[in-house]
């Protein structure tokens, strides 16, 4: 009998090929919007498209269940205290690097020139030429140096940019110049142009961003965030921007976000503020993301079925808890 891998996520025909045709043919690959009774007990590797789909999931009867792997990167949404403790759960890390990576420098741009405010005057019949910032020989700090943190310290360098990179071990990555441990995080802040926020969201980055570490920061920095809303303390952010006018910030992850039909609205008037950016959510949204990310969960898969490190594996107790303490800031 064949071990079963269950996809929600529309995994095409050649890779679902690559992965049933390897490793002795022994994979059975299903895919479908819900689990069907009679193979729930078999089925071992699970792939979610969605979340919210995941988190209404039952485990029950799923005694043979090893791996999760999501399609988002970032699983800071999910439900942990549901999912067993025995069972590996993968986020979709480094999928969406290269669309994301370019966002930031799209943010990166219109913040550092002024092009958002200056196309705003030019509507106003206001013609000012006032100098932007110059991005070679500028400093530009990431705080994580996964795939994303990669993809813009690659971008980075061909602008002749220094690139400083902030992450948990102090090793060594590609496309750095230097990188900082998290104990380093204060001289990151402190001596960057640019900081790009990359890490996931955890207990551990909850509000890493606060009004201390903004201080420190250079008073005509840009920060751009497209990691999660709740890395970076909201009224903190607020405060600093309406008190520093030549520091900027471009936003693409929220602190709240709508449900479908709703308006969009945050509890502080960022959007009143001429050196604020933001956009939907949609760093990663391009014709091309569905693919990416397909390839990148097929590859994860084959790691595991190979008996690799998986990519993107989380350590639970880093989430555990972390939607209640998100639910008790908002109240």
């Amino acid at each position: 009998m064949k071990r079963i891998i269950f996809s929600t996520a529309p995994i095409p025909a050649g890779l679902g090929t690559r992965l049933q045709g390897s490793f002795g043919g022994v994979w059975e690959l299903i895919l479908g919007s819900d689990i069907p009774e009679e193979i729930r007990s078999r089925v071992e590797i699970l792939v979610a498209a969605d979340t919210k789909w995941l988190n209404k999931l039952s485990f029950k009867g799923m005694n043979n269940l090893r791996l999760v792997q999501t399609f988002s990167a970032g699983i800071d949404a999910l439900d942990f205290e549901t999912i067993p403790k025995d069972v590996i759960v993968c986020g979709n890390v480094g999928a969406f690097a290269e669309p994301i990576a370019e966002h930031v420098f799209g943010m990166i741009e219109c913040l550092a020139k002024n092009l958002v405010v200056r196309d705003a005057e030019l509507k106003r019949s206001i013609f000012d030429q006032s100098s932007g910032m110059f991005l070679k020989g500028k400093t530009i700090g990431v705080v994580g140096t996964g795939g994303i943190g990669k993809a813009v310290a690659r971008l980075a360098k061909a602008y002749g940019m220094t690139t400083l990179g902030v992450n948990s071990s102090g090793r060594t990555a590609e496309f750095f110049d230097h990188i900082e441990s998290t104990s380093g995080l204060d001289h990151v802040m402190a001596t960057s142009d640019v900081i790009v926020l990359a890490v996931p969201l955890t207990l551990h980055t909850l509000n890493l961003i606060n009004k201390s570490k903004l201080d420190l920061m250079k008073k005509n920095c840009i920060l751009i965030n497209v990691g999660r809303g709740w890395i970076v303390n909201e009224k903190a952010l607020y405060d600093h921007l309406v008190e520093n006018p030549s520091f900027k910030a471009g936003i693409d992850v929220w602190w709240r976000y709508p449900e479908p039909g709703k308006p969009f609205a945050q509890d502080y008037p960022f959007f009143g503020l001429p050196n604020f950016l933001g956009s939907p959510h949609i760093a990663d949204h391009v014709p091309e993301s569905d693919g990416l990310g397909i390839e990148s969960i097929v590859r994860n898969l084959e790691r595991y079925l190979n008996g690799e490190p998986t990519k993107g594996a989380v350590k639970r107790e880093d989430y555990l808890g972390l939607k209640s303490v998100i639910s008790r800031e908002q109240t």
